[in-house]
């Protein structure tokens, strides 16, 4: 009996040790972006909090022109509840979080935001804004300010991880929202139309690690410049401390 324990006992442990090493040789041939991406989506969790459709109101006397944060797919308001933080930190006082609803096609996100864009000039008196677009978001803005003329009320338009001429991995979800980021979707065609507006200083943030935009280029977009954040993922634009300077220096 002691014999047939001990036996098995060994064949449990070598059988232990074989799994191990076969998790690990699996665990090696994963693309090293994919597991920094998986890594950093549960320090999102913050974004929970701070759901909720925000009030728009004058708030503190701010020389500044107000900055307008908007979020991406599947995002909240709180997405950048983070980076709103460092910029009050550093006199932002008249920052707002816009919430975009879900299941709504592109352009009518974009109409959502001009009448966020108009709410927060009539409140603040201010003839312009500055907004900060992650992933989707960019798409959301660029539709608001050509397609609502909107122009002449935004200052800088900086876009974090937009697939301004859509991005490949569109193709393996179906749903209405998605399909308008594939690279031939009938809403890219019809916004990559349209030139840059003059008088809006357009800021195009990418990374060559970004692996929810592919191809990579995909971020950059004529007429506005371009901050090579690379390796950042997907996520780095809304949690990594470098990201919320690289913008503060931008804006001034």
């Amino acid at each position: 009996m002691s014999h047939f324990l001990k036996t098995t006992g060994h064949a449990a442990v070598e059988a232990g040790r074989f799994l191990g090493k076969q998790i690990a040789a699996g665990y090696k041939k994963i693309d090293p972006d994919v597991t920094r991406h998986l890594l950093q989506m549960p320090l999102l969790t913050y974004s929970l909090f701070s759901s909720k459709a925000q009030k728009i109101e004058a708030g503190e006397r701010d020389p500044q022109p107000p900055l307008i944060f908007v979020h991406g797919l599947g995002g909240s308001r709180g997405d950048f509840l983070l980076m709103s933080r460092y910029f009050w930190l550093k006199g932002r006082e008249r920052s707002y979080r816009i919430k975009l609803k879900r299941g709504q096609s592109i352009s009518e996100m974009a109409a959502s935001l001009a009448c966020f864009i108009r709410q927060v000039k009539k409140a603040t008196r201010h003839k312009k804004v500055e907004i900060v677009a992650h992933s989707l978001g960019g798409l959301v803005a660029r539709a608001a300010l050509v397609e609502h003329g909107l122009q002449r009320s935004v200052k800088t338009l900086i876009t974090l991880g937009t697939p301004h001429h859509g991005t490949h991995p569109a193709r393996y979800i179906n749903s209405r929202t998605i399909r308008d980021l594939r690279p031939e979707s009938r809403f890219i065609k019809r916004l990559s139309r349209r030139r840059w507006p003059t008088g809006v200083r357009g800021v195009s943030f990418w990374s060559r690690n970004d692996l929810f935009v592919l191809p990579s280029e995909s971020a950059l977009l004529k007429g506005t410049e371009s901050v090579d954040v690379t390796p950042f993922t997907h996520y780095s634009y809304l949690i990594d401390p470098l990201s919320w300077i690289k913008v503060a220096q931008v804006l001034g």
